[in-house]
């Protein structure tokens, strides 16, 4: 997201999604400082962001986690981070403020709070991302059930102890879940009139999970198809495309509940894999991260339920297509 602040009497605030921004002066106590004219002169300072609540990625390396900022937290879900020069700000921003060393984050695996983050040192500003993120490596302490996992959500310390521990539980990828999966990629394929692959689906199949959606329900299955690709950044040929798909139990089968499939000709490279799930917006209904590998960098998605089904509640504007159909 690019933003162009112009400097002009009564008028020196500008918004991102969720997120405002001010001219300041010398640093002050508060972000909400106003800036503007200031005597005979323009106050020049450094722009500063006011913002809310972040949700965090986490990827573990042994006894630690690396944590990125993935949105803002909003009343209406989540809000993307700026990119650019902006961008960069905001990120040098939240390393001072956010993720400085000492700070706790509470973190979250599959819905469920399982444990404490606590920020030990400041990697700087990545550029792994399609847009600045700052990122930050810290110490975990878990609950044992959760002592395997690798992937964590992660909100501040304040806003994660509002949640209670429990409701953390891992299903294993059985067979049934592979055969579903199969069928159901297949059932996608024909409906969008994606290109079938000559060694058939099943060795194009890159990633499959099993989650919980409702404690009253079997696991549901995600899974990822990528054709002439790979779960990775870097570059696909043309006839290259990425496949997801959901399915949940009904009976003794599994209905598909949402399809993304984005080929490479139309709108670039978008390879997604599901990352985790929480109600990160507290409606009472788990959502879904989804991490999208494109052909530089990656970036970030969401499922929200609605009815029956998914859809695509959120995604990082540069994993926007540049033209042609996007996920549905």
């Amino acid at each position: 997201m690019v933003g162009i602040v112009t400097a002009a009497f009564g008028c020196d605030n500008v918004s991102f999604g969720g997120m405002s921004v001010s001219l300041e002066g010398p640093p002050r106590d508060s972000l909400s400082a106003e800036g503007g004219v200031a005597g005979a002169g323009l106050d020049t300072g450094p722009m500063r962001f006011r913002y809310g609540p972040l949700l965090y990625a986490g990827t573990r390396q042994g006894d630690s986690v690396t944590v990125v900022p993935v949105a803002e937290l909003t009343d209406g879900g989540l809000e993307p981070l700026p990119g650019g020069d902006a961008g960069s700000r905001l990120a040098e921003q939240i390393l001072e403020e956010r993720l400085m060393p000492g700070q706790r984050l509470t973190l979250f695996q599959q819905g469920g709070r399982v444990g404490t983050l606590t920020v030990s040192a400041s990697q700087g500003t990545t550029s792994e991302y399609c847009s600045p993120r700052a990122q930050a490596v810290g110490s975990i302490e878990l609950i044992p059930s959760a002592a395997a996992s690798d992937r964590f959500l992660a909100l501040e310390e304040e806003l994660g102890q509002e949640h209670p521990y429990g409701g953390f539980q891992t299903f294993l990828v059985e067979r049934p879940h592979r055969t579903a999966i199969q069928n159901l990629g297949g059932e996608a394929l024909n409906e969008v009139g994606g290109q079938w692959p000559n060694v058939g689906l099943q060795n194009i199949r890159f990633d499959l999970q099993a989650f919980q959606h409702s404690s009253a329900d079997p696991p549901s299955i995600i899974g990822t198809f990528l054709f002439q690709d790979q779960l990775g950044v870097g570059p696909a040929p043309d006839p290259s495309y990425s496949l997801l798909v959901l399915g949940e139990p009904q009976g003794n089968r599994f209905n598909r509940t949402y399809t993304w499939y984005r080929r490479v000709g139309d709108g670039g490279k978008g390879a997604p894999r599901y990352f985790s799930k929480m109600d990160w917006d507290g409606d009472g209904e788990e959502e879904l991260l989804l991490e999208i590998f494109g052909a530089e960098s990656r970036w970030w998605a969401a499922l929200e339920r609605a009815g029956r089904s998914w859809v695509l509640a959120f995604q990082d504007p540069c994993g926007e297509p540049g033209d042609g159909p996007g996920p549905s």
